[in-house]
């Protein structure tokens, strides 16, 4: 990875550091089955585990956005994966409820203080700033598409006790992104406006409303999605390669979005992305067998592809903000979209889960008319 951070040092450390934190924060899934068994939970005491950590990592990526900005990134980028890392390997041998709980809740402190300083780091990339968090937000994705296997391998194959063996190449990784990742320059003195008073505080409120429509459909369809295959007569084997799939083609919009959006603009991108991906989410919908696969890769690719971009295109809206911004775009739209999830099951009851997907898929025409209203960033403030 050649791409090159505001500091002039690589962006390879940040995506290895993204993938790393999310991978091992997405331990929890492939743990679940087991903990259910050791603590005898009920399916709405896992529901909630889950609920812990990701409510944390997403609404607490804002005061954490807004520390960046104020005392730099670079400790955060260390801390946040070490303490996701730390927690998740733990959770093999803690000895209860509360205790798994709590370690989630840690787990999620880092993972909100991760991200914001990740992409503000990143966010520099004089010229290719589409193309450098692209990368960025490909390390966490695919991070996030092995970390379960790689779990479940250990826990699987060596016994759930045996977990915190795990801690051991997340430590190394760790040293080594202290050692690598660029410095964050020091927190500029002048005084910043709050963010609702900014000159392009709509522009970013109508980011986030995108992030918030987007996120909304993507993770319904990566929740439901083993669902509606198994529905579908598929085999469970089918079902998790369909997760796979979907999962990996993010991998792939990514850095397709971002690689663009350096060359076309930001805005054209997330037009692109928002509007495109409608089709070929109605086309996997619609369709059976591989084909089904093909177009639900294209979708999952065409979508994701707009999120690296709406980062780069918040922070070159406030750049004297990079931190805050990115938390809201990141941390407050997904948190806000996964707590609209429930929607999606009572829907699927009520008429089944292929149309109720196919309802909120609709959702993305309402953030494509969202995206026409864009507007670029004057070049005085990209550079900025």
């Amino acid at each position: 990875m050649s791409e090159r951070s505001s500091s002039g040092r690589p962006v390879w450390p940040l995506a290895l550091a993204h993938g790393l934190n999310d991978g091992y924060g997405a331990f929890l899934a492939a743990l679940l089955p087991l903990l259910i068994g050791r603590f005898g939970m009920s399916l709405a005491a896992a529901g909630f585990l889950s609920s812990f950590r990701s409510a944390v990592a997403s609404f607490g990526q804002l005061p954490l956005g807004a520390a960046v900005d104020r005392v730099g990134a670079r400790w955060l980028l260390v801390l946040g994966p070490a303490l996701t890392c730390t927690a998740m390997s733990l959770l093999g041998i803690l000895p209860s409820y509360g205790a798994t709980a709590a370690a989630l809740v840690a787990a999620g402190i880092g993972t909100a203080a991760f991200h914001p300083a990740g992409a503000s780091l990143v966010s520099g990339a004089a010229g290719r700033r589409g193309i450098a968090m692209a990368l960025f937000s490909a390390g966490g994705t695919l991070g996030a598409s092995l970390g379960p296997l790689l779990v479940a391998g250990v826990a699987g194959g060596l016994g759930l006790p045996l977990t915190p063996l795990l801690l051991l190449p997340a430590w190394a990784v760790v040293l080594l992104v202290a050692r690598t990742a660029p410095r964050s320059p020091p927190p500029e003195g002048r005084e910043r406006a709050r963010l609702h008073r900014h000159p392009n505080a709509r522009q970013v409120l109508r980011l986030w409303s995108i992030g918030v429509l987007r996120e909304f459909v993507s993770m319904s369809y990566a929740t439901f999605l083993a669902v509606l295959w198994t529905r579908r007569g598929a085999p469970l084997a089918v079902a998790s390669l369909a997760l796979t799939v979907y999962s990996l083609s993010g991998v792939v919009g990514d850095l397709l979005g971002g690689r663009l959006s350096d060359r076309f603009g930001r805005k054209r991108v997330i037009l692109g992305s928002v509007a495109g991906a409608l089709p070929l989410f109605y086309l996997f919908l619609l369709t059976q067998g591989w084909l089904s696969f093909l177009f639900l890769a294209l979708a999952g690719a065409t979508l994701i592809a707009s999120i690296p971009v709406s980062v780069v295109f918040g922070q070159e809206l406030v750049p004297e903000q990079r931190g805050l911004v990115s938390g809201v775009l990141m941390g407050l739209a997904w948190g806000i979209g996964s707590l609209l999830l429930g929607l999606v099951g009572y829907l699927g009851d009520r008429l089944g889960l292929e149309v109720a997907l196919g309802i909120l898929t609709a959702l993305l025409v309402p953030a494509a008319l969202l995206a026409a209203g864009l507007k670029e960033p004057s070049p005085a403030r990209v550079g900025d």
